[in-house]
């Protein structure tokens, strides 16, 4: 249903990030931006800042900490699985540990390379 444009200080490292979280490669990807698809409608575009024009809305923000008040939620097969491997390859991204929630899923929470909160969830 949604689909999402995340504006990327470094794509590299954005793509390589999000390739861990999602557990699959970029349906399309150049030099300035890389699109996962989501089984169903949705999508996630990741685009480098730099091609921001100077009266481009986000332009003022490009040095700012991004996505202030937005939670992205990525539901996953198998959440432990996804919380294991980034214990392992990205430990400083967790921002909270994997917790079974009272309304039944099972979840935990990561801020991407550029500060988006993602909390990834059954």
């Amino acid at each position: 249903m949604f689909k999402i444009e995340l504006f990327v200080h470094k794509l590299s490292a954005s793509v390589v990030f999000y390739r861990c979280l999602l557990g699959k490669g970029c349906t399309a990807h150049d030099e300035k931006s890389a699109l996962f698809k989501a089984e169903g409608s949705g999508s996630l575009l990741l685009t480098d800042e730099a091609v921001l024009h100077a009266d481009h809305y986000f332009a003022s923000m490009a040095e700012s900490r991004k996505g202030k008040g937005v939670e992205l939620i990525l539901p996953v097969d198998d959440v432990e699985m996804v919380y294991n491997k980034f214990k392992n390859i990205y430990p400083d991204h967790i921002e909270s540990k994997i917790i079974a929630r009272p309304w039944g899923k099972l979840d935990f929470r990561v801020i991407d390379p550029d500060g988006y909160y993602v909390r990834v969830t059954s």
